[in-house]
């Protein structure tokens, strides 16, 4: 496969299904688990951007080079959105998260000094710093092979398998003296094999 192809493989796995309509009788609770998602996505991006660095650095280094609004907010985004969000599942005191309110998006807040991050506005922030990550990819050589080969390492793929088990349950008293084995088919996420 060409790394033309590659490129726009990875901007597709970067941005797929992120944006959703928040309809669930509860919107404000499905914001919140598409502000996870987000910052799961941002952290990725961000790896892929700086192979060998640091997850920490490599997150300061994606924001200045690609996020829209620079690097002004990446040390607490990073402590208090990406971190508190993956880890705990929580926000940090640094920053309140919300939907539906673009006007406050990237402002300092009371109480506190929070920095608002609405979640509609880091959808389109995210996707300006992939197209700026995707610019530099298709036009650095260097850069591109060294972000290919980290994520030609962490590709994966939905697969259906089938798997065997024994039925009935093993403790279970069968008159059989062997067991009857039956299929069943799953759907498993796994790392794709590369050649």
């Amino acid at each position: 496969m060409s790394d033309e192809l590659e490129v726009a493989e990875l901007k597709g796995a970067l941005l797929r299904g992120l944006r959703v309509e928040l309809g669930s009788p509860d919107p404000g609770y499905e914001a919140f688990e598409r502000h996870m998602l987000l910052a799961i996505r941002f952290h990725r991006a961000a790896r892929l951007n700086a192979p060998g660095e640091t997850e920490r650095q490599g997150w300061l280094a994606y924001f200045r080079e690609h996020f829209p609004g620079g690097d002004e907010h990446a040390q607490r985004l990073w402590e208090h959105w990406r971190g508190r969000l993956v880890k705990d599942e929580f926000p940090g005191p640094g920053v309140a998260v919300s939907h539906g309110q673009p006007a406050a998006h990237r402002q300092l807040v009371d109480p506190g000094g929070l920095l608002f991050i609405n979640l509609e506005s880091m959808w389109d922030d995210f996707e300006q710093s992939v197209d700026s990550l995707i610019d530099l990819l298709e036009k650095q050589d260097e850069r591109r092979a060294a972000t290919l080969e980290k994520w030609r390492g962490r590709q994966w793929s939905v697969q259906e398998v089938t798997f065997m088990r024994e039925s009935p349950p093993a403790g279970v008293i069968s008159v059989s003296t062997a067991p009857v084995l039956s299929t069943a088919s799953v759907t498993a996420f796994g790392p794709i094999e590369l050649p």
